[in-house]
């Protein structure tokens, strides 16, 4: 474990209710590759199935699953999804595990973390496969060597806005484990209310950063072109949900597909919909959300073994296992592989 001072933990109680019920793939799949379905219309929807499905943010990195909620490609995919939004990937690891969530939007971090505790949990695909934080601190810091001995928040120990903290003092010179005071705040709100009162010195943000800026925050670093590889928005289940519901599986990512690609194409209506969940109504804060994230979501799901090697890299000093392990041992790439072949990702962008 690390030697970093660990305060004050602000965490939220998992939503309860019913774990959903398992599919029996009863219905006809809407694209089983190979069979000439794969493409982005099917001629007839299967029987909608009521399934949860976990959002390791409230932020607009969700959008894919948002906008496949709203503009209807999980019903085209006969989902039914109950959209479920927690704080990091170290929260939803558990839930998934537990059965409590089938599937989730999911950084690696948390997955990686369990699976190599002994977990079955692994990363089907993903959209969001590089860093995209900024690092904040008061305004009366100029430089991350400034922060020796302060105060830094995360959102959760384990979480992918640890790792990227890691990183950022790494590069700067300071040393994680013993030259700052590191604090497990919780979400964005959390923190950002820290920062403004001065309980902490600095934070990694996302693209709530803009609120970081109206209120004369000063940033530091944009972690973004440090170029990182790293999964912040991956698909994740369970190797025994996903044997059991292989169908239900490939539905469920040709719907969050469909939901990268209307996100790529549809910009206004995209910027609506996560004005909706985000309860945004700034339009210039909107444009900004759009232009820093929209425009680097992988098209085709895959997710670079890079990026999981960088994963284990950083858990290797904490976590023996993470030494010797593969990246192909957190992957089960199956079903984008088989939509890519079929031309199915494709399709979406003509």
């Amino acid at each position: 474990m690390r030697g970093c001072l660990w305060l004050g933990v602000a965490l939220l109680v998992l939503a309860c209710g019913p774990r959903a019920a398992p599919a029996t793939d009863g219905a006809s799949p809407a694209a089983a590759p190979g069979a000439g379905s794969a493409s982005p219309a099917a001629a007839l929807p299967p029987a909608p199935v009521a399934m949860r499905f976990g959002l390791n943010t409230t932020g607009p990195q969700a959008a894919p699953a948002w906008i496949a909620k709203d503009e209807g490609f999980f019903a085209k995919y006969g989902i039914d999804p109950e959209l479920i939004g927690m704080q990091s990937s170290a929260q939803l690891a558990p839930a998934l595990i537990a059965g409590e969530l089938p599937i989730a939007l999911s950084a690696a971090a948390g997955i990686v973390n369990s699976a190599l505790a002994g977990s079955d949990l692994v990363l089907l695909g993903g959209y969001s496969n590089h860093l995209v934080f900024w690092f904040y601190s008061r305004p009366e810091f100029t430089s991350v060597q400034e922060l020796r001995g302060k105060r830094i928040a995360v959102t959760r120990r384990g979480s992918a806005t640890d790792l990227a903290t890691d990183l950022v003092l790494a590069r700067n010179g300071l040393d994680p484990e013993r030259d700052v005071i590191r604090l497990q705040l919780g979400g964005s709100p959390e923190k950002l209310a820290a920062l403004f009162s001065g309980a902490i010195d600095a934070t990694l943000l996302a693209t709530d950063r803009f609120i970081a800026d109206e209120q004369g925050m000063r940033m530091l670093v944009d972690v973004g072109d440090y170029n990182y590889p790293l999964v912040l928005q991956g698909i994740a289940a369970s190797r025994g949900w996903i044997a059991n519901n292989e169908d239900l599986t490939r539905r469920t990512l040709q719907a969050l597909a469909e939901g990268v690609a209307f996100a790529h194409q549809q910009k206004e209506r995209t910027k609506a919909i996560i004005a909706k969940y985000t309860a945004t109504e700034d339009p210039r804060m909107l444009e900004q959300m759009y232009t820093l994230i929209v425009p680097r979501w992988e098209r085709t799901l895959h997710v670079p073994p890079d990026a999981l090697r960088n994963e284990l890299a950083a858990l290797a000093d904490d976590v023996p296992a993470a030494r010797d392990a593969r990246p192909e041992q957190f992957l089960d790439t199956r079903f984008v592989d088989e939509l890519d072949r079929a031309g199915f990702f494709q399709q979406l962008y003509q």
